[in-house]
């Protein structure tokens, strides 16, 4: 009955704070966008040192002595960890007047506000979006219990409650649409040069 409880409160408490949200929002005159901040760009260089000082290659997964398996690995590998890196450092969550933009690995996903119920911030940071069919994730936000000791508002729970409020209100959505100027491309672009300088870079350091 208590974990019942807590979820009512919870419920009650994001209805009202979803309501008070809407009435003193305005229509914004362009698109809204969420992308990585600094935490996230620092924690995708930090995770590219880590690849490629303390990744192991299996013997034949160099280029001094290559075997077909454990070199396909070896590339595999690197296209992985440069994939996180964009995941972590070049996200990007774009609102316009007729849905939302959610870059991705080899498209920008376009979800249109008709499919949209709700909006919520998991615990793990990303953004779940519900809805009627099938519903993707994006972003990678501080999550809100990170965000409690260090004494900083929540920019995911923000968000999440932003376009809960656009989902349901048309006339609080905004203007005009977005272009790719501010949606972004795909991580493809970046992730497959990034992992050739990955997989470069760790074939110099472990020669």
């Amino acid at each position: 009955m208590d974990r019942r409880s807590a979820q009512r409160r919870k419920r009650r408490e994001r209805r009202l704070r979803i309501e008070e949200l809407a009435v003193g929002m305005e229509a914004p005159s362009g698109p809204l966008v969420w992308r990585a901040g600094w935490i996230g760009r620092t924690a995708a260089a930090e995770w590219c040192v880590v690849f490629v000082a303390f990744g192991d290659r299996p013997a034949g997964g160099f280029l001094a002595d290559p075997q077909p398996g454990p070199l396909f690995f070896a590339v595999w590998t690197s296209v992985v960890a440069a994939w996180v890196c964009c995941r972590l450092g070049m996200w990007r969550i774009t609102a316009d007047l007729d849905g939302v933009h959610i870059r991705r690995f080899w498209a920008v996903r376009y979800v249109p506000w008709s499919v949209i119920d709700r909006v919520e911030l998991r615990r793990d940071g990303f953004l779940e979006f519900f809805g009627p069919g099938t519903a993707p994730m994006a972003g990678f936000f501080l999550p809100l219990w990170a965000s409690r000791p260090l004494r900083r508002s929540s920019v995911g729970t923000q968000a999440a409650d932003t376009l809960t409020v656009l989902s349901r209100r048309p006339d609080l959505r905004p203007k005009g649409q977005a272009g790719r100027a501010v949606t972004g491309g795909a991580f493809a672009w970046w992730a497959l040069p990034l992992a050739a300088v990955l997989f470069t870079a760790a074939e110099l350091l472990h020669r």
